[in-house]
């Protein structure tokens, strides 16, 4: 039991690691700044790369979708942009999707008990209602994904019930941007 735990500790210690790291890296370097680096030509993997780092760092309206929106705007075709930077938010979300399971197991019985009621609340809703709400929440509030996932991993929240509406949702708000972007529609993103 205790090696166990002490597992689940170094777990969610790599992680919560990972997210700082991050989160100083990209208060260090713009967007701007690293795709200047880069070059134009690999304008697809600085949008994946952007959309995974913002996810992690919480700063996705910041950093993901004022880089949606200059890429589209610059030339980039949305048709490729759009689906790399949905699987790079994902795969973010993800990481704390993870964090949120490895938090579970370092809770106490008292707030696993109210984890269980709120899934329990959850799962008496209608199927789609649970859904319709991660897409809503996903696809149109710039608002970071993490203030969700992590919440609903440690519920218990299925996986598989989570992830359709969050991969949709990653790709609504970076579409609309990328037609803004395209379209040349005055849209503040930041």
């Amino acid at each position: 039991m205790a090696r166990r735990r002490t597992r689940h500790i170094l777990v969610f210690s790599g992680i919560l690691l990972f997210i700082v790291v991050w989160t100083v890296l990209l208060s260090i370097y713009s967007p701007q700044q690293i795709v200047d680096w880069l070059g134009m030509t690999n304008s697809y993997l600085v949008a994946f790369f952007l959309a995974v780092a913002g996810a992690i760092a919480s700063i996705t309206p910041f950093s993901t979708y004022p880089a949606v929106y200059t890429m589209a705007s610059g030339g980039v075709n949305a048709f490729v942009l759009v689906p790399l930077v949905a699987i790079g938010m994902t795969a973010g979300d993800f990481i704390f999707i993870a964090f949120g399971l490895s938090a579970r197991e370092l809770l106490s019985e008292k707030i696993l008990d109210k984890l269980e009621r709120l899934l329990d609340w959850l799962e008496s809703k209608p199927k789609f209602f649970v859904q319709a709400f991660i897409f809503v929440w996903v696809g149109f509030l710039p608002i970071a994904n993490n203030l969700l996932t992590a919440p609903l991993a440690m519920t218990g929240f299925p996986i598989k019930k989570l992830t359709p509406p969050l991969v949709l949702g990653n790709m609504m708000l970076p579409a609309l941007l990328a037609l803004a972007g395209v379209y040349g529609l005055g849209v503040e993103v930041v």
